[in-house]
């Protein structure tokens, strides 16, 4: 089997990326997550050929191609003139969904595709998927993203495989000083730390002494972004929160402390920290990886309980989620008070982290590429949790009734919210 794996690279090609294993070495997600899957895919079936077709040379894994391709739409081409039986592709191309002309040229070379759900989607580009013969297998990276869609189509061509995360080794966290606050996160609206700016001073009034790290820049997805007056992030997001992390003369206060960008060595802070914060609203989380940064190294984590954090965060085991973001601050509180309660959650999250090992995880991939190359599609799986999440009750409903009125292209939950997110941005909201 021949398997090229498309990776975007040309924002990250002075960062070295030979090696996987050892973590994030300061990249976004996303390109972390496929060059994980290319590196370990070879090293866990050596008899199979894995070829990564990249826009730019980089420091990449050792596969066995590396084929240079910087034209998005030439990719396919590309894939089919190296004999690829499967082309591997993230869902998102430089921060935005697939174009269209990127899949007519999926169906003009007919070579065999998987897209790789590293975003949510909305209908137009599920009916892409679904309506293009050469995409045959859709890779969701989590189980409440998957269950999303359980009433469109694209549900038919569709699985869930949850981000590899490998095992980590020294340092776990040895000590709990119970001030010690972490975020990991690109300095974006999207990841939420304008959240954590702004409850920062509400923790403070609690844990006068408590400190706050903040791993990540507005650049960590885009090296050329303009920064702001401190140099945090993007101007404009940057004055929607410094207010909530500096004092009355304007300085940054002295308990909040930016790293920027950070590779291996984060594991370092990691290990020194009592709470770690994750994306504090949940937007665009499909999975939600920097959860299983602490984790793994037995640090509790608090964040929202929505979208892919129901998946990577146990309430009240390995952490604490919240429903409203008013209780970010109370949540961080209870954690660096409560010592015996963030041990335990520490403790639970190192197992609970073990899931995602790359041991377990791969396999499903292979079976995917199996059953592209046979012919044929994941099977259903019907959601079994939380129910109450994300109108999911409402989207089982329908599958159930456009399976008995063998309906395959009614209106699914997400062609409604398609339709009214169109019509508010319209609206100018």
């Amino acid at each position: 089997m021949k398997i090229a794996i498309y990776i975007n690279n040309s924002n990250i090609s002075n960062v070295d990326c030979s090696d996987l294993t050892k973590g994030n070495p300061g990249i976004g997600g996303t390109e972390y997550c496929i060059l994980l899957l290319a590196q370990l895919y070879k090293r866990y079936y050596p008899d199979n050929q894995i070829t990564l077709i990249a826009s730019s040379k980089g420091i990449l894994p050792e596969v066995d191609d590396i084929v240079i391709e910087n034209n998005l739409f030439a990719v396919p081409q590309t894939a089919k003139s190296i004999a690829a039986d499967v082309l591997v592709v993230s869902s998102v191309f430089e921060g935005k969904p697939l174009p269209i002309d990127f899949f007519s040229a999926v169906e003009a070379e007919k070579i065999k595709t998987i897209t790789w759900g590293h975003n949510f989607y909305l209908n137009d580009f599920c009916n892409l998927l679904v309506k293009n013969d050469f995409i045959c297998a859709n890779v969701f990276v989590g189980h409440q993203q998957y269950d999303r869609y359980i009433d469109h189509e694209v549900i038919r061509k569709s699985t869930y495989i949850y981000n590899m995360y490998p095992e980590v080794s020294e340092p776990f966290r040895k000590e709990n000083d119970g001030k010690t606050v972490t975020y990991i996160g690109s300095l974006v609206p999207t990841k939420g730390f304008h959240l954590l700016a702004n409850a920062w001073k509400a923790v403070l009034a609690e844990v006068p002494d408590a400190q706050l790290h903040v791993v990540g820049s507005g650049k960590l997805y885009d090296r050329n972004s303009k920064l702001g007056a401190y140099g945090i992030a993007e101007e404009s997001y940057e004055n929607s929160f410094i207010k909530g992390i500096t004092d009355r003369a304007g300085e940054l206060l002295p308990s909040v402390h930016f790293h920027g960008v950070m590779g291996e060595e984060k594991k370092e802070l990691i290990a020194r920290t009592s709470v770690g914060i994750a994306n504090p609203s949940g937007r665009t989380e499909t999975f939600g990886i920097s959860a299983i940064d602490f984790s793994s190294r037995g640090v509790p984590v608090v964040t929202i309980a929505s979208g892919g954090f129901l998946d990577t965060v146990e309430n009240e085991k390995t952490g604490l989620l919240y429903h409203d973001t008013k209780d970010l601050a109370g949540c961080i509180v209870r954690l660096l008070k409560e010592k015996e309660f963030n041990e335990k959650c520490g403790e639970y999250g190192k197992e609970y982290s073990k899931q995602y090992a790359p041991e377990k995880l791969i396999v499903k991939w292979h079976e995917v590429f199996e059953l592209v190359l046979k012919g044929k599609r994941p099977a259903i799986e019907m959601p079994t949790n939380f129910m109450k999440n994300n109108l999911k009750q409402f989207r089982i409903l329908n599958r159930k009734i456009k399976n008995f009125l063998h309906w395959e292209y009614a209106i699914s939950v997400i062609g409604i919210e398609t339709i009214g997110r169109n019509l508010l941005r319209r609206l100018g909201h």
